[in-house]
């Protein structure tokens, strides 16, 4: 008789520990219920429109400040801008002063390096 209360309780054991591997299994992979990502889509009239400022040269002087207006448009959603960064046409990287090189990473006694300005006469 004591076989067959072993049998049980090694069975009844196995398959709590099946369930517990089970759930845990389910928890970890997150479930099927999570929505995917949403990606940004391009309406069809956006998509037309770079399609053809594709073609348009700087003669076309209509055309050619309508397709400006549309790759900055592009231009913003593609990068995250807000809307008065992009509105004014311009890039913020080409207009700005750089900035100073950082020297505090350079080891004590290392020489530093000439500066343009001072090695103009």
């Amino acid at each position: 008789m004591t076989d067959v209360r072993a049998f049980k309780a090694l069975s009844l054991l196995t398959t709590v520990g099946v369930f517990v591997v089970t759930a845990c299994t389910i928890q970890l992979r997150g479930g099927e219920e999570t929505p995917p990502p949403q990606r940004v889509q391009t309406t069809g009239a956006t998509s037309s429109d770079l399609a053809r400022c594709r073609r348009v040269n700087s003669e076309e002087t209509d055309g050619y400040q309508h397709c400006k207006q549309v790759w900055a448009e592009n231009r913003r959603r593609f990068f995250g801008k807000k809307d008065g960064v992009a509105a004014s046409g311009h890039d913020d990287a080409a207009g700005s002063t750089p900035l100073p090189k950082d020297q505090s990473r350079v080891p004590p006694g290392y020489p530093l390096p000439a500066t343009p300005e001072a090695s103009k006469p």
